[in-house]
């Protein structure tokens, strides 16, 4: 099984093994007879669908067709070892990607990128509710709960809110209103964080090559796309988080 998630100390992975990297992320080998027994769920991983698009990682982001390899290395392991390991670290070799590299590789960044922002509008998501304490949030279900119901009937028992309402020195409408008036607000915000997501998840989807990747890694994720291709598109602005 093959995982991304993003980077950790050694003592983090256990028996992990670190596959590959891009970016910030790491490219993770769990061996399938352990995967049902190790923990993995404190690295918030996505899993790679197979082999060879994990393998990928080392083409990503590829402008010049080819990779350039050396010995003693995971690319070069990967690559069936083009380069003998006794061989001189300082020796490379270039690798011609194939059609299928190219694929893969386009695949493996489009996951990439969804993890990236899976990651940051979770963290956005967990911003909304910093405001809050366990013990309010222990109360959020009744609360919101009693409000919605008080609403449409104002002979409706709400035992929670009679008490916070007092607490407050306010009426009960008053305070149903105030419930009612913050879980609309909350709703919206989730709203909007969806709708803003699903914008970027649909360029993802239509990214099908590296170098769509590259571009929209450039214009909504801040990685500056390989130069070579900033002067073929035209491209002057500087690379952005626009996410």
């Amino acid at each position: 099984m093959y995982l991304l998630f993003k980077s950790v100390q050694d003592s983090q992975l256990g028996i992990i093994k670190r596959y590959g990297h891009y970016l910030d992320y790491v490219i993770g080998y769990l061996d399938d007879s352990v995967k049902d027994i190790v923990e993995v769920a404190h690295l918030n991983p996505t899993v790679i669908p197979n082999q060879d698009i994990a393998d990928a990682w080392k083409f990503a982001g590829n402008w010049t067709g080819y990779l350039s390899v050396k010995a003693n290395t995971a690319a070069n392991e990967q690559l069936n070892n083009i380069i003998s390991s006794s061989e001189p670290d300082a020796i490379k070799v270039r690798y011609y990607l194939t059609d299928n590299d190219k694929t893969n590789a386009a695949e493996f960044m489009r996951i990439a990128m969804r993890k990236i922002l899976d990651d940051v509008y979770d963290k956005r998501m967990q911003l909304l509710n910093l405001h809050a304490s366990a013990l309010e949030e222990a109360s959020w279900d009744d609360q919101r709960t009693e409000a919605f119901a008080y609403v449409q009937d104002n002979t409706t028992p709400v035992p929670t809110l009679t008490v916070l309402a007092a607490a407050r020195g306010i009426t009960v409408q008053e305070m149903s209103t105030k419930v009612v008036n913050a879980v609309n607000n909350y709703n919206a915000s989730i709203a909007n964080l969806l709708a803003s997501k699903q914008t970027v998840e649909s360029e993802i989807k239509a990214c099908l090559t590296i170098q769509d990747c590259n571009l929209l890694l450039h214009n909504r994720y801040g990685y500056t796309m390989p130069y070579a291709q900033q002067e073929q598109l035209g491209i002057t602005t500087p690379a952005m988080l626009n996410l």
